[in-house]
């Protein structure tokens, strides 16, 4: 039974990881579980053993279409 996935349900790894902008997220979640102290949120983001995820959202450019012109 070597093969068991173990899945984190913490609500505050979730919610950090599921967050596009990390130090607006973090900043949220120390006022919300941590009474505004990031020293707090940073030991137990290090005792949980928390590692980022590289949610790197890519741009990309679309270029302009022409306007329709209707003739009447």
């Amino acid at each position: 039974m070597n093969n068991l996935a173990y899945t984190n349900n913490d609500p505050i790894l979730m919610e950090l990881d599921s967050s596009v902008d990390k130090d607006s997220a973090m900043k949220m979640i120390a006022f919300k579980y941590f009474n505004s102290d990031m020293n707090l949120l940073e030991d137990y983001l290090h005792d949980s053993q928390y590692k980022p995820h590289d949610n790197h959202f890519e741009l990309k450019k679309i270029e302009p279409k022409t306007q329709l012109e209707f003739l009447f």
